[in-house]
């Protein structure tokens, strides 16, 4: 990976205009490296996810890449700014993508909806972002209340992505914990603020004369007396079916909440058979040289050549071939050429970017995976081939006979437009020394 000191704001700014400018991806490579922590930064919010971290990272990058393409720098917009809209929203479209577990419950969204409308409606009017206070004053809550919709941002962050809300709506979360937010009115009746929420989508299962009496109390904040004397009942009937009503209530959203509980239980156990069933497979890391493995990298290229084509990115992958390998371990047995394969694999490591995949191909052959580049990956693949070949010497001085090596790429869609068609293509040049787009060199 290239190692890069922190840059001045100034420095940032001349790179994104000589990018702009220029595309040079050189350039493009140093933006990327600076902006790294903000990309995993941004990922590790989502890192309860289910989802692997290294592949919301990989998502991250390739938001920033977008951002750096569009990045507009007579704008006056701070690129970090406006990076992270790109970071978050790859993200989030990957694990739409991917589908969620866990559902927020319909009475959940109602609250977030009616945050959002209050939010909204104070910055209207006072043209600033409203104090907790002022939220809590709007829609009827103590700021401890609001205080505790906006700390439990994490609990169903996933979950909101499918919400009815904006994506861009980051200062004003859609959560709740339910056992902590009270109504400021009818203290002494001790319910819930969240049942006077899904009171609504439960009362279809009360008899009519429970539904009005509820409906007046609750939702029209009508006392007693009062319903008595417009529904023309006694004051101690009213009192009966608050009781009544109530209790049925929360018993109908407990039973709907068990059946839900089930269910996620249900397909959470599903989930972990699954993996039981393929845990040997799951294996992503090749253990002799740190790469990932070639069942990943099939993996991989479907998912990188899936998303080229929704996006109308290109994509390559470049392939580098140690040659001589099976002779060498022929004479100086397994353990040595294993050596070989090891520095080789630490060699392709130290020049990838972070957004690239290094693999394994097979036991002489590696692969690198470059998303979101197409003819710049000649240049990806020049660095990595003078690299190697500048470290082939030092390998083994005491093999007499040295090694060579051969690299080729191909690029999606130019060279194909399924993953073996371009593996088929690379593999292609690889096997003509000195045809187009393949290097060859011995030591």
């Amino acid at each position: 990976m290239i190692k890069q000191e922190r840059m001045a704001e100034q420095d940032i700014v001349r790179l994104l205009s000589e990018y702009a400018g220029g595309r040079n991806p050189k350039v493009k490579d140093q933006i990327v490296v600076h902006y790294k922590n903000l990309v995993e930064s941004m990922a590790r919010r989502y890192a309860g996810s289910t989802e692997p971290l290294e592949d919301l990272i990989q998502e991250g990058y390739i938001g920033l890449l977008n951002a750096i393409d569009l990045f507009d720098p007579g704008k006056g917009v701070r690129f970090s700014t406006y990076a992270t809209h790109f970071i978050i929203g790859q993200i989030k479209h990957y694990l739409r993508d991917k589908g969620k577990i866990i559902k927020e419950p319909a009475w959940l969204q109602e609250l977030n909806q009616k945050l959002m409308r209050a939010a909204e409606h104070l910055y209207q009017n006072l043209g600033r972002q409203p104090t907790l206070a002022e939220i809590a004053e709007e829609m009827n809550l103590t700021e401890e209340a609001v205080s505790e919709l906006l700390a439990t941002q994490e609990v169903f962050k996933v979950s909101s992505l499918d919400g009815n809300g904006s994506e861009d709506d980051e200062d004003f979360p859609m959560l709740v914990d339910t056992d902590k937010i009270k109504s400021q009115h009818h203290i002494t009746f001790q319910l819930p603020i969240e049942d006077k929420i899904v009171l609504q989508g439960a009362m279809g299962k009360l008899k009519d004369l429970e539904q009005k009496v509820i409906s007046e109390f609750f939702f029209k904040e009508l006392n007693q007396t009062e319903i008595a004397k417009k529904l023309g009942i006694s004051c101690n009937y009213v009192s009966h079916l608050l009781r009544t009503g109530t209790k049925k209530l929360k018993q109908i959203l407990l039973t709907e909440e068990l059946k839900e509980t089930q269910k996620q239980i249900h397909l959470l156990q599903k989930r972990v058979e699954t993996y039981q069933q393929v845990a040997q497979e799951m294996t992503i890391s090749d253990p002799l040289t740190g790469l990932y493995n070639r069942r990943y990298f099939d993996d991989r290229i479907e998912e990188e050549v899936m998303r080229a084509s929704r996006y109308q990115h290109e994509l390559s992958v470049a392939f580098f071939q140690l040659e001589e390998l099976a002779d060498y371990e022929a004479q100086n047995g397994s353990r040595k050429a294993d050596e070989i394969l090891k520095l080789v694999g630490e060699a392709i490591k130290d020049q990838v970017r972070r957004v690239d995949i290094p693999c394994v191909f097979d036991r002489a052959t590696f692969a690198v995976i470059l998303p979101h580049t197409g003819s710049q990956s000649r240049i990806v693949r020049d660095r990595i081939y003078r690299y190697l070949v500048q470290k082939m010497p030092a390998l083994a001085p005491d093999y007499p006979d040295g090694f060579s090596l051969k690299a080729s790429f191909a690029v999606y869609p130019g060279d194909g437009e399924r993953p073996q068609a371009i593996i088929e293509t690379a593999m292609e040049k690889l096997a003509c020394p000195g045809g187009p787009g393949t290097l060859w060199a011995a030591a």
